[in-house]
């Protein structure tokens, strides 16, 4: 699994994205192969941790390389007009998938 989410994210590190962009494919594209197996699977929590630092390496830097967040995770899951950017928590999401 984590290896074709890399492989996606490979195909979009590329890409000329803005914070906005970078948001959307990793909620639409890259996350969305784990929810299909979230849903019958729980993932457990190293993998979780490390799936949270592929997007938080690709949010804020564009690319798989580590990258300083500008922004603890917890305020990222947070919708927009709380301040965060909407990005969907792997752990929570895959509770809410199993439930």
């Amino acid at each position: 699994m984590m290896i074709g989410l890399k492989g996606k994210l490979i195909n979009w590190s590329h890409s000329t994205l803005f914070l906005a962009g970078r948001i959307l494919v990793a909620n639409h594209v890259l996350l969305a192969s784990l929810w299909y197996l979230a849903a019958c699977w729980n993932p457990n929590p190293r993998m979780c941790c490390h799936v949270k630092g592929v997007i938080r390496n690709f949010i804020w830097g564009g690319k798989d390389a580590p990258t300083h967040a500008k922004v603890k995770w917890d305020t990222l899951a947070l919708p927009i007009a709380l301040g965060g950017l909407a990005i969907i928590d792997p752990k929570s999401q895959s509770e809410a998938l199993l439930a």
